[in-house]
């Protein structure tokens, strides 16, 4: 039992220094780095929570194999995205007057 108490503690420790550290990221300015250590951030959070919280360090290899597969799909998911905005031929340029001229009335008949 003392041993499941540690490793709550140092869990929640990490997360908390990791929290901590999402918010001093807040006040830095790294650029076009900001949004990429973030989102590190937030995954090693997500990677303590799953292993430790939801006991996947502790299960057997089945619940790895699952989880392994969930993120590879999500990462397919996501370059699929990315590929198919990437690839997209600009539109014509929305002029300002049209966006914001008001729809004629209907015609009554």
């Amino acid at each position: 039992m003392a041993s499941h108490r540690t490793t709550y503690l140092k869990t929640f420790a990490a997360l908390l220094v990791l929290t901590a550290t999402t918010f001093g990221l807040s006040f830095a300015s790294l650029g076009a780095f900001q949004a990429p250590v973030a989102l590190a951030i937030a995954a090693a959070k997500a990677t303590l929570i799953a292993l430790f919280f939801m006991h996947l360090v502790e299960q057997a290899r089945v619940n790895a194999a699952v989880l392994v597969v969930a993120l590879l799909l999500v990462a397919v998911f996501v370059g699929l995205t990315a590929a198919d905005v990437a690839t997209r031929e600009p539109g014509p340029p929305l002029d300002a007057t049209e966006a914001d001229a008001p729809l004629a009335p209907a015609e009554a008949p």
